[in-house]
């Protein structure tokens, strides 16, 4: 190999891992890169619960995989969310961070269409139930703790497009009454509602 072939083989990686920094500094919002955080505007495409990442195409077209961890918060309405609670097709803006291993990894995201705003949502699928007393109503982040018969304590979230006659229910919430309510199973533990039975 001669020397201008040599020179060739490093520079290359270099130029490139150059662009590549480039263009995470001009991603696609009005973030800047730095300790504030860079800010990723794009539509959910998945999110990963198993490697604990989003992924994310972007207005520009472009896909990424980036990462979470439990201290990554999700907001929308001013309510407050888990991750897992994102849907496919929620346009959102991530605020992402680098770790000190340089890898990339999201800190907050921001909900500004959830896919039920954008029209978006597909057929409902059969929806569960079940009833209960509410030990606990958390209105900051539009949940509420139901115990039911077995004495089997569930947590109830209201969904991010929530309609008007669930909301108002929700907010004549008390400790101590007695709900029946339709919605979907996130785990055993945690209950997405669609709308109160009774």
């Amino acid at each position: 190999m001669n020397i201008a072939a040599r020179w060739f083989a490093l520079i290359v990686p270099i130029l490139l891992a150059l662009a590549g920094c480039h263009e995470l500094g001009h991603m696609d919002g009005p973030g800047d890169y730095g300790s504030s955080g860079d800010t990723l505007v794009g539509e959910v495409r998945q999110v990963d619960a198993r490697n604990r990442e989003i992924e994310l195409r972007t207005d520009a077209g472009r896909n990424w995989r980036i990462r979470y961890d439990n201290s990554t918060r999700v907001t929308y309405h001013q309510h407050e969310y888990t991750v897992t609670n994102l849907e496919p097709g929620d346009y959102v803006a991530m605020r992402t961070q680098q770790d000190r291993g340089g890898r990339l990894y999201v800190d907050q995201v921001t909900v500004r269409e959830s896919v039920q705003d954008r029209g978006d949502r597909g057929q409902k699928g059969r929806l569960d139930s079940f009833e209960g007393s509410v030990a606990y109503i958390d209105n900051h982040r539009g949940s509420f703790e139901v115990r039911n018969r077995q004495n089997r304590l569930v947590v109830v979230t209201l969904p991010y497009n929530t309609p008007r006659a669930v909301s108002d229910r929700f907010n004549r919430l008390r400790v101590g009454d007695y709900v029946r309510v339709e919605g979907k199973f996130i785990n055993q533990d945690r209950f997405e509602l669609e709308n109160f039975v009774s």
